[in-house]
């Protein structure tokens, strides 16, 4: 089922993610279904000059031809969905996220935002944008600095985290986020305790919650896993929002387990505490496309965050990906999840996670799997795009 055609609507998106990864990106999705009805131009992540010497040493994979200009900047690309998204690439800029000095912060800020603003200006005159909606996708820094600057219509905030408990944004991005609310119309979040704290900053705040590309994690799902060892497993980075006492604990209590952990690592020590035990696998990053045949082999999905201001704010991806392949998720009590019902099992100690998920690796029950890919299907990106379209209207 896909929205109804209306009206195309040119669309600004300001991105803090890149459009391309190897990992599952919210605001991706929302874009490339978007696109089914708006022409939408991505502002991706503004890389750095450090970035970019790294990308000229051969020690990271960035855009650098592009980023120098000696490619263009704007090129068109193709979505999953056979939809097209016009991406920008921004000229490096500065790094200035260690400057701790608010004034400094903000001096610098002014002056490496101009050829941003220009290049978005550039992109928009050659697509011929008017009346043009923004969504600014968790950058308020970049949203407060190009306020007025641009000929946009309407102004959308898209916030799918809690910026004050980010690490990355812990020194300036509260009061940015907080100086955003004021300028923009509309607030969007992606969890019910976001919607609770934004009440209180902006009168239009709307809960869009995050999705599943069902179409993709739905070939996951295998009614004849022929498993020798029940395969438990773990998308999504290896972060330090894991609770690894708990992962160590499953590990030892369950050696007849293999524990299988399939995303980035941006954690050393965190994943060095698991390696050691031999039941444990890890597999990188995968592109998207590829994670599905991974995910076939799970006989359960993890999700173990530990308890904190930052993941009771989180609406994780992976729940609805688990769901699509018709496999148990077991959580920790990072959050509320009581909209999952029972398709999700929650354990609030270590004893109690494990009893969770020894119970529904015994099961096998054809009505509770019937019910998990139900429940994802109902939360996929062409719904929730179609919330988002509601708004735009």
């Amino acid at each position: 089922m896909s929205f109804e055609r209306k009206k195309k609507r040119d669309i600004v998106c300001v991105s803090m993610t890149t459009w391309e990864g190897d990992y599952m990106k919210a605001i991706v999705h929302m874009m490339s279904q978007l696109a089914n009805n708006h022409r939408i131009l991505f502002v991706d992540y503004a890389f750095t000059w450090k970035d970019l010497i790294y990308g000229l040493l051969g020690k990271s994979n960035v855009p650098v031809a592009r980023m120098l200009g000696l490619r263009s900047r704007l090129r068109t690309l193709s979505t999953r969905q056979g939809n097209t998204i016009h991406h920008l690439t921004l000229p490096p800029v500065v790094p200035i996220n260690w400057v701790r000095s608010q004034w400094l912060f903000s001096r610098l800020l002014k002056w490496q935002v101009a050829p941003v603003i220009s290049s978005i200006r550039v992109a928009m005159q050659q697509l011929n944008f008017r009346n043009t909606i923004m969504i600014n996708a968790f950058h308020p820094v970049m949203g407060v600095a190009l306020f007025n600057e641009l000929d946009i219509a309407a102004t959308y905030y898209y916030c799918y985290d809690e910026i004050r408990a980010a690490n990355w944004a812990g020194v300036h991005g509260g009061r940015f986020e907080d100086a955003f609310f004021s300028k923009v119309d509309q607030v969007i979040v992606t969890s019910t305790q976001l919607q609770d704290n934004r009440n209180q900053k902006h009168r239009m705040v709307t809960l869009i919650e995050n999705g599943v590309d069902y179409e993709l994690f739905s070939q996951a799902f295998n009614s004849k896993k022929s498993n020798e060892y029940p395969i438990i497993g773990y998308l999504g980075s290896i972060d330090d929002r894991l609770d690894y006492d708990l992962l160590e604990f499953l590990v030892q209590r369950r050696p007849d387990w293999l524990f299988h952990f399939v995303g980035r690592v941006t954690f050393p020590k965190g994943m060095r505490r698991l390696d050691y035990f031999e039941n444990v696998s890890f597999f990188g990053p995968q592109q998207p496309d590829d994670i599905p045949k991974y995910l076939r082999l799970f006989d359960a999905g993890l999700i173990p965050f530990v308890k904190n201001e930052f993941t009771k704010n989180i609406y994780p991806l992976k729940i609805n990906e688990y769901l699509a392949a018709g496999i148990p998720v077991i959580s920790t009590d990072f959050a509320c999840l009581a909209n999952f019902g029972n398709n999700v099992s929650v354990g609030a100690t270590k004893e109690e996670f494990l009893n969770q998920l020894e119970g529904k690796i015994e099961s096998h029950n054809h009505r509770e799997v019937n019910q998990r890919i139900a429940m994802a299907k109902s939360n996929s990106w062409e719904i929730r795009a179609g919330q988002l379209n509601e708004m735009i209207k």
